[in-house]
């Protein structure tokens, strides 16, 4: 067995006899075929792949290194439960939802892939935990107002703008990555330890977690 590590831009997931691999950098998905039964994905990063041949195919794509990655990468939590959106929100929440949204749409079109990765500046201050009666009520503010926001996009643009949300509402949210194959699809929700923000627990455990951001 030869160990290797992927560098701080890839993440591994294996999904029955295949590897799916997640390049933050250039934003794509590539899918090795039969590729789980010549090597690993464990922890942190860490690859064991067989043998030479197979850890020189690796590097020979970029897909691993032979150094540790000096980032540490954050344990996906396994999502176990969901929050109800608040059928009546504050009027208070929807206007400041709104006007966050707004600016987020702006700011999601002129970042990179991995730029929408970096936590918002508001989430310094914010903090993991949220009672979930006012969870619910800032998820349903967020719902309120989304049909104002132009051109809203598929998951990615609509997580990216309800962690801007809560995050200036002083809860901070990991960022899940999730995927699937034959079809293959990949998804992306927001979570607070186990508990699902602003999806559906069944849809979001139709894929296998890849990355947490």
């Amino acid at each position: 067995m030869v160990r290797l590590w992927c560098p701080s831009h890839i993440h591994l997931a294996a999904l029955d006899e295949d590897i799916i691999v997640l390049d933050v950098t250039a934003d794509r998905y590539s899918c090795l075929l039969e590729a789980n039964a010549h090597l690993s994905v464990g922890p942190a990063g860490a690859i064991l792949a067989a043998d030479e041949e197979v850890a020189e195919s690796l590097l020979g794509a970029s897909f691993a290194s032979r150094s540790p990655c000096k980032l540490t990468r954050p344990v996906i939590i396994p999502a176990r439960r969901e929050v109800t959106p608040s059928a009546t929100p504050r009027r208070s929440d929807v206007l400041r939802a709104a006007i966050v949204l707004l600016t987020a749409t702006f700011a999601f079109r002129r970042k990179s892939f991995s730029e929408l990765l970096h936590p918002p500046a508001s989430s310094a201050h914010a903090s993991e935990g949220a009672d979930a009666a006012a969870l619910g009520l800032l998820l349903g503010a967020a719902r309120t107002a989304r049909p104002w926001v132009p051109n809203e996009g598929e998951c990615l643009q609509r997580a990216y703008l309800l962690r801007a949300f809560l995050a200036g509402r002083g809860v901070r949210t990991d960022w899940i990555f999730g995927v699937r194959t034959w079809p293959f699809s990949a998804h992306c929700w927001l979570q607070i330890g186990d508990l699902v923000v602003g999806d559906r627990l069944d849809r979001v455990n139709r894929y296998t977690p890849i990355m947490r951001a």
